[in-house]
Order: structure tokens, then sequence, then C-alpha cells
């Protein structure tokens, strides 16, 4: 069956649900969205599926049940052409601004990290003093949302409709607090965070507790100490951090603009995305999992019989063409996490263990050393680059691996 005959039969199976009075097969109907969508380059990542099957639902309905049209291949192909160019309309460049929080400390008052930039929430509000004292609704919803908020994170979508544009500048801003929290360390960016996501568990929130006499006491909202944030700024606007924001950031430009695909940049930047959950859960087991999954991420990219070799022999290498060291040490303490994460998986190991507990820092400090060496392996390969295959990098990862000598192999591990 070709494109045009599935949308065909998407189109008479939904015509026939409008003509029986019955609801109209939403499956149908969304399939029907993303597959033109698909194939549509002006639409493909910049118009959201669901608000273009609501514009197909209207013009099917017009074209074919008011207009009494005969819905053959003709009408069709017509009817979802003009149902697109009706969601091209909503298409435009966005700028998103969105409150967060980074390192406390003084320090400079913006932040770049690819195509998002981070300012102090105080030099926002400076900035659109005029606007903001013009606008009473304004004013107020920028003392409620973002006043509480250290920082502003601004970022321009190109090019997408309100949807998209939307969920690509959350994804954009999640993925610069990841770059920072990888060059910062899972336990000193245990802070940062955005309005609305999930995380922040270094925030201990406001309670009551009460006695055996049944007196309640309140337990104060506490903030997490503040470190040495002001020294991770220093170093992120103009130490060595600068060139790990900007290379890495690197990563985050086809969130901005959706005409670039880059899968090795895609690969790190999912990565990247686990390592984030990592530092920002509180279970240590689920912590584990999340940095192993990160490492998975950045160093799958094939079938394969023995997963715990793939992945602890590629982890050593990386971290260790980033951090130093010798592999054989990294493949060990690889090895260890690898260990503790499928006993884990598998209900050998209880997630509230102390061995968890004991194994989830070293887990972190794993992940981070392996990605920032992935950084560096797609650097090599071409992280910008428009087309290279899973195939492509799974070979990539086999020649490096025969680069070294891997002795005391432990034969016959599970492969998950």
């Amino acid at each position: 069956m070709t494109q045009s005959d599935r949308h065909l039969a998407d189109i008479r199976a939904i015509l026939d649900a409008a003509r029986d009075g019955v609801a109209l097969p939403r499956e149908r109907l969304d399939a029907l969205a993303h597959r033109y969508l698909a194939s549509a380059r002006e639409g493909r990542g910049r118009i959201d599926p669901g608000v273009f099957a609501e514009t197909i639902r209207s013009e099917l309905t017009g074209r074919f049940v008011h207009q009494g049209r005969a819905p053959d291949e003709v009408q069709a192909t017509r009817m979802l052409a003009a149902a697109l160019r009706r969601a091209c309309i909503d298409i435009e460049d966005r700028t998103h601004f969105v409150p967060c929080r980074l390192f406390d400390g003084g320090g400079p008052a913006g932040l770049a990290v690819g195509p998002v930039v981070f300012h102090r929430t105080a030099s926002f509000r400076e900035a659109r003093a005029d606007a903001i004292a013009a606008d009473p609704e304004f004013a107020a919803l920028v003392e409620r949302d973002f006043a509480p908020w250290g920082w502003t994170a601004e970022i321009t979508v190109r090019g997408c409709d309100r949807v998209v544009s939307r969920e690509r500048a959350l994804k954009a801003v999640d993925g610069a607090l990841d770059m920072l929290r990888l060059y910062a360390g899972a336990d000193r960016a245990r802070t940062l965070g955005r309005a609305g996501a999930p995380g922040l568990p270094a925030i201990v929130p406001a309670g009551l507790w009460a006695d055996a006499k049944g007196r309640f006491h309140p337990v104060r909202a506490e903030a997490a100490a503040p470190g040495d944030g002001a020294a991770i700024l220093h170093e992120l606007h103009a130490g060595d951090g600068r060139d790990w924001l900007d290379r890495a950031g690197e990563a985050l430009r086809p969130l901005a603009d959706p005409s670039l695909a880059w899968p090795l940049a895609a690969r790190f930047r999912e990565a990247a995305s686990w390592f984030g959950d990592g530092a920002t859960e509180a279970a240590h087991a689920a912590r584990i999992l999340d940095f192993v999954t990160a490492i998975e991420r950045a160093v799958v990219a094939g079938d394969h019989a023995d997963l715990w070799r793939t992945v602890t022999r590629r982890a050593a290498v990386l971290a260790a063409a980033a951090e130093g060291g010798e592999i054989a040490d990294w493949r060990k303490r690889a090895a260890a996490v690898y260990e503790i994460r499928s006993q884990i998986v598998h209900g050998a190991m209880s997630p509230f263990a102390p061995e968890a507990a004991a194994m989830a820092p070293q887990a972190a400090a794993l992940a981070r050393a392996s990605l920032r060496g992935a950084l560096g392996f797609f650097e090599t390969l071409g992280l910008t680059r428009a087309r290279y295959s899973a195939n492509r990098l799974e070979g990539e990862f086999r020649t490096l691996e025969t680069r070294h000598a891997w002795p005391d192999e432990s034969p016959g591990r599970s492969a998950s």
C-alpha cells in the first residue's frame, strides 16, 4: 500500500464515522496527521501533530461532508495540502523566557549555553522595566513567576507553531541545564532546574511533624548550602568551562532550528538528559539506573550479545580520554557500577540497600567522565554532520575498542 493509499484509507474511515454520527476514530486521525507531517518538509518538526490533526478534521468535514466532494486521491491530496497551509499560518520565530535556578553566588550577569542565554532575573527585569511598568498584567506575572527564581533563560526557536516552539524551547533549556550539570558534576549541580520541571531535590520543602503527644512542630523550608557556586560561574564564564559550554552547546542548536538534523548531537543531548535525570533524582538506586542509561545511550549503537562487556569497555576508553588515568582502572570502576545496576534491575538487590547508596556517587562520576569523553569522540566523527548512521557509529566504536588490550575478561556476563 502506497502512502497515498494509506492517506485515503484513513480519510474514508474517518468519513464513515462522521456520516454514521459516531465518534471520529482518533487513532486514524492522529496516524494521518503524523504520517503526512513526516513527509512534508515545511511541516516536519515544526507543526504539532495534535494541532494538525484538528486542522485536518476541520478541512475533511468541510470538503467531504458539507461540500459533498468525492473522497478520491485527488481530493484527498488537495485537502491535506490545504490543511498544511492553514497550519503553517502559525509558524513563526518565537523567543521564550523560562525562570530557572542556577548556581548560587556572585559572578557574571549572563551565561550562554549554545542557543540558550541565562540572565540573572534582576537584570532581565531591569532590561524590560518599561514593558513591565506599562502592563499591570505582565508586571503581576513577572512578580509571581519570575521573581522567586534567580535566573531567566532566553531561547529563540526558529519557524515553528506555538506548541512545538514552546516544547523545543523547554527541551533546549533542559539541555542547557544538563550541560551545566555535566560540567559541574552531579553533586555540585543538584539545585539546578527550571520552573515547571521535576527535580531540585536539594531543596527541602516545608512541612509538619507530630511528637508522641500529638503536638505539631514545623519543618522550615531549607535551601541547599551555597557551596562554590560563584567559583563555578566564573569558570563557566571565563575559565575552562567556557570552552566546554561552547562545545557542548552545539548539541542544542537543532532544538532551536528544526532545519538542523545532527544525529550525533541528538545522541549526546539525549545521553546528557539521562545524566540530568540522575543528578536531580533523590533515590540512590534510580540515580544509578539513570547514570548507566546515560552511558548506554552514548556508547550503544547496535545489538550486542554481551552488553556488559560493550558498555564497560567503551565507558572506560571514553572516561580515560576525558579525565586521564588508566583504562584498566576505569574498566574496573565501570564493571562495579554495572554489576550493582544489574542486581537492582533484576531484583537481586533492594533499591534501598546501602550498596546502592555507596555506589551512586561512583556511577555519577563514571557517567560524567564517559559523556565528556563521548563529546570529544563525537566531535572527531562529526557532531554537526547531517548524516551519520547508527551502524557507522557502531563501527567506529568497535574500531576504538580494538586499539586497546582487554585482559582478564569475565566471560558469560548477562547481556542486560
